[in-house]
């Protein structure tokens, strides 16, 4: 037998065993790569939740009732969110809401949670003299 064949049969099935511990890792990478997409849309969700809140809320018709009722129905509709909390909270001035809620998880072991917030001027009609 020369040197050259007995080179090769001491290194057969090495590919297989470097697959076999590389694979795993690789598969890994590309959940988290999902993963993360995953939590972008459900922040993006949550935004546009909390603005139909905001934007129910600050009509002078609007109520904390109304503001909570657009950011579920949207929610509802888009999905992509659990464990919701949303809050809205409307003063004279002020209107604000906060949506909190946790993204799909794909990789075990991490949470994913989520939270957006915004605020915004209670509308009120000024008439033509005053302006």
């Amino acid at each position: 037998m020369t040197r050259l064949a007995s080179s090769w049969r001491s290194e057969a099935g090495m590919t297989t065993s470097q697959v076999a511990i590389v694979f795993p890792a690789l598969l890994f990478w590309i959940m988290l790569i999902v993963q993360y997409g995953l939590w972008f849309h459900a922040k993006q969700v949550a935004e546009a939740a909390v603005a139909e809140a905001v934007d129910a809320a600050q009509t002078p018709a609007g109520t904390i009732e109304s503001g909570e009722a657009a950011a579920r129905s949207f929610l509802a509709s888009s999905g992509n969110l659990d464990n919701t909390v949303i809050t809205v909270q409307r003063d004279l001035v002020l209107v604000t809401a906060e949506v909190r809620g946790d993204a799909p998880r794909l990789v075990p072991g991490f949470s994913w949670s989520v939270t957006a917030r915004s605020q915004a001027p209670v509308e009120r009609f000024v008439p033509e003299p005053s302006r």
